[in-house]
């Protein structure tokens, strides 16, 4: 009734203005035990009761003194006891209150405000009304605290509503997951532990019921936390960035260059054998599978971002910007794995949309071509691959970029004697297996031939030559070169395209004698050979020209020429070839290499055989363009001998 009612807000009254609200501590504590004697007494009654109860007991929890402090939790404890369900009415007062006592220094107070904390948590799981948005509020303006026990107090927290079937806080989780996460980088073992339960629990859920989850306002602080110090908290990102892939991943290929970001460092030596590197492959791996097998994804998307991103984790220390015109710096230092993976991404990618790709040729073209160099085998392969499928079209854009790679690499090989020593055969080589070998040794050719540093030219004609002599990949150039002598499909004077080939590399074989010698012979132009090797003895012999020309006659001995040593058995038919031979082996000092061509030759009697009519040229051109290369290969010779002479001076000068 209106009488009982009023006579108990009276009591209340009385309690908390004489007595709780006291400036006396021992009032207060006196009063808040009567408080919740009161409230014992009023039962199932005190719900008509609690804005006259509660907000007094509250203000005790921040009292100077913590005995004051504790009565108040015992007390609160007590009511809340008997109210129950009608305590909800003042949750985010009493939560606030709990979260700031759990830090208390006293122990008394810290224990009594865990009581109170446990209470509290058992009637919100047993009542219906909870306000799951006003508890997500509350953990969201504490949760990038630094206290350990209130991090304690708020995982507990989300543990518990999270495994309450009623209450759904996964569409909430966005608010909360990167607290959580910060969280998991706790120093204490137990949160450490607790953090990683409730993101498992949270996963298993959102794995039960994906449809309405917000991946999307998640994936981006996953992406962030994905290159954490902390590398337990970098695997778990990594783990929910896999899973939401293989639950929502076609509506996530926006942030594929966000995941390529986090993923591709972790492919570094330094996670090899962890579940970091693997949990980080299979993520890229899902990611390119999304982009390639759903139909019109990569066809729909601006890519930019993404291949800014890939070019950035194959070439170190390199400025790249993305879409959005920022700047970002590549890591100094990248993995062989990390360099792999982003040349099979590009290369895939550009299997399916080339023209995307090809368009990008400006950013990808200077990156790709670093690698070339890489020491690698695997990622040299993998370079030339991907630059020999930007080239593979006819249009002048691609003519365009395959001629700058070739002068680019040109370059490298200038710059870097090491790598034109240790690496041009295998990257002529492998370039030459994807890319018709023709077209790769005559586009050398011709760019050659503008270089100024004729020393060096002379120096990657050897190498070029040695390639082109042995290598098994270049078979069909050398056909192309030798095959038009008695081919009746193509004639004596041999093919056009033969007889081009054979003009183009013949201008810049020039800087190196020996090197024309050899693909004169090659070519069956032994006539030419032999005018050549005359021709050589008019210049001073280097230490270069005689050590090449050991080794051609040991290359003489090999299967390539085993067509050339069989037309030694016809001597009235290639008198031309027995004289070039000759002319070889008195170049020679008297050597290894001297005695095993004179040996060669004696078996079917050379001075015989050189004596011979000379019988019409069979040369792949006429005689008029074999006048005039012949000119072309002195006058280059002669300005190889004036710089020896130069650099002899120089020497001589320095001595003085």
């Amino acid at each position: 009734s209106k009488w009982y009612q009023r006579r108990v807000r009276k009591v209340i009254d009385m309690l908390v203005n004489n007595f709780v609200l006291s400036q006396n501590p021992n009032a207060k504590k006196g009063g808040l035990i009567g408080v919740a004697a009161a409230a014992i007494a009023l039962g199932k009654d005190i719900g008509l009761f609690v804005s006259e109860i509660v907000p007094p007991v509250l203000k005790s929890f921040v009292d100077v003194d913590c005995r004051v402090r504790y009565f108040g939790c015992e007390s609160m404890y007590n009511i809340a006891k008997v109210g129950r369900a009608s305590m909800l009415l003042f949750f985010k007062e009493i939560f606030d209150g709990v979260s700031k006592l759990i830090c208390d220094p006293d122990t008394h107070v810290k224990n009594g405000a865990e009581l109170l904390d446990r209470l509290v948590k058992d009637i919100v799981t047993e009542s219906n009304i909870f306000d799951v948005d006003l508890f997500v509020t509350l953990v969201r303006e504490r949760i990038y605290t630094n206290n350990d026990n209130v991090r304690q107090y708020l995982v507990s927290w989300i543990q518990l509503l999270c495994s309450v079937p009623d209450i759904d806080l996964v569409s909430h989780l966005p608010m909360l997951l990167d607290g959580l996460f910060i969280i998991l980088g706790d120093q204490k073992d137990e949160i450490r532990a607790m953090t990683q339960q409730v993101l498992n629990d949270f996963l298993m859920e959102i794995n039960r019921k994906s449809v309405g989850t917000n991946f999307k306002a998640m994936i981006v602080v996953l992406l962030g936390h994905s290159k954490s110090a902390n590398s337990s908290t970098q695997l778990i990102a990594l783990v929910w960035i896999l899973r939401f892939l293989e639950l929502d991943g076609a509506n996530l290929t926006f942030y594929s260059a966000g995941i390529l970001n986090a993923v591709l460092p972790c492919l570094s030596d330094q996670y090899s054998k962890t579940d970091i590197f693997e949990t980080a492959a299979r993520t890229k791996d899902k990611l390119l599978s999304l982009l390639t097998e759903t139909p019109g994804t990569l066809e729909n998307m601006d890519i930019t971002d993404m291949l800014s991103v890939l070019l950035a984790h194959v070439v170190p220390s390199t400025i790249y910007k993305d879409s959005t015109g920022r700047e970002f710096t590549s890591p100094s230092q990248i993995s062989v794995t990390t360099k792999i993976a982003v040349l099979q991404w590009v290369r895939t990618l550009h299997s399916h949309v080339p023209n995307k790709i090809n368009s990008e040729h400006e950013d990808i073209f200077p990156a790709v071509i670093r690698t070339v160099s890489d020491p690698c085998d695997g990622v040299v392969v993998l370079s030339i691959q991907l630059l020999a499928a930007m080239c593979m079209q006819n249009s002048d854009q691609d003519k365009t970029n395959f001629e700058n790679f070739l002068r680019s690499l040109i370059a490298k090989f200038k710059n870097d004697e090491k790598l034109l020593d240790r690496r041009c055969s295998f990257i002529i080589q492998t370039l030459c297996a994807h890319v018709d070998s023709e077209k790769v040794f005559c586009t050398l050719a011709r760019l050659l031939v503008d270089e100024n540093d004729i020393v060096f030219t002379a120096l990657i004609v050897q190498y070029l030559s040695w390639i082109l002599l042995t290598s098994p990949n270049l078979a069909p150039l050398r056909d192309t070169l030798k095959s038009q002598r008695n081919n009746p499909k193509l004639g004596k004077k041999g093919s056009t395209d033969g007889r081009a080939v054979f003009s183009t590399l013949y201008t810049t074989w020039c800087h190196d004698p020996v090197s024309t010698i050899a693909l004169c012979m090659i070519a069956h132009s032994y006539q030419h050979a032999s005018d050549v090797i005359h021709a050589l003895g008019s210049y001073e012999m280097t230490e270069m020209t005689l050590t090449g020309l050991d080794k051609l006659v040991q290359l003489l001995e090999s299967p390539v020429f085993s067509a050339l040593r069989l037309e030694l058995v016809q001597p009235d038919t290639n008198p031309e070839l027995f004289r070039s031979l000759a002319g070889i082996l008195m170049l020679l000092p008297q050597s290894e290499a001297f005695t095993l061509l004179r040996n060669r030759l004696e078996c079917v009697g050379v001075v015989r055989a050189a004596e011979r009519t000379s019988q019409p040229s069979s040369d792949l051109v006429d005689d008029k363009t074999l006048k005039e290369m012949l000119q072309h290969f002195n006058q280059v010779q002669t300005q190889h001998a004036l710089k020896n002479l130069k650099l002899s001076e120089t020497q001589s000068q320095n001595q003085q």
